[in-house]
């Protein structure tokens, strides 16, 4: 019997962009470049590096990491599996969410619950142009919102709720904070930071 397990660094980790193959011989980081691509990781280290923007294990002691600093790291939680996700709203808008999905279900555990870590959030999130009402068109109004000063956002949580539901997710948990308005986290947006923290998802016997 397996479980999951899952955690995400913060500032005081450190910054965990870039290459980390020296440090941590032993995770699948990937090279994100918000896309639909998946890997599925079969020993420790398989595929660090590649060209992906998630990565799902049924084999104890893989840790499967991405690394973000105002997109939305997800952990994907099957019966035997686990995933995790890179998810912008250009990820999203790829598929990543239902790729990862499919994924899971292909190694036999499709994930029964979604854990949504810190992203920047809605009032923080200045989103004007034409994809923001494609995307609403796609997952409806509630993923439009206002920044407090009042200008058009984007809501990136209920964006990927609603992707989650849509592939077939059953239960999302979203209860981590904002980049941009907590500073235990790295933020482009908001602080023009180029620094990553790190969201990590393993299995081990329970």
């Amino acid at each position: 019997m397996l479980v999951a397990r899952f955690s995400w660094t913060s500032r005081g980790d450190g910054d965990l962009s870039g290459d980390l193959s020296g440090a941590h011989p032993g995770w699948t980081w990937l090279r994100q470049v918000h896309g639909p691509a998946v890997v599925s990781v079969t020993a420790p280290g398989e595929h660090a590096g590649a060209e992906a923007d998630a990565a799902v294990t049924s084999t104890a002691g893989c840790r499967l990491v991405v690394r973000t600093a105002d997109c939305a790291p997800i952990v994907l939680v099957g019966e035997q599996t686990v995933g995790v996700v890179h998810a912008g709203w250009r990820g999203l808008g790829a598929g990543v969410v239902g790729a990862a999905v499919a994924a899971m279900a292909a190694l036999g555990g499709p994930p029964r619950e979604a854990h949504v870590g810190p992203c920047i959030r809605p009032g923080c999130y200045e989103f004007i142009g034409p994809e923001r009402q494609g995307l609403a068109d796609r997952h409806g109004a509630g993923v439009l919102a206002t920044t407090t000063w009042g200008t058009p956002a984007l809501d990136l949580p209920a964006l990927v709720t609603s992707a989650l539901h849509d592939a077939g997710v059953p239960v999302v948990h979203d209860d981590a904070g904002c980049t941009a308005c907590d500073r235990r986290w790295f933020s482009h947006r908001a602080r023009g930071e180029s620094g990553r923290f790190a969201t990590s998802a393993w299995l081990e016997p329970a």
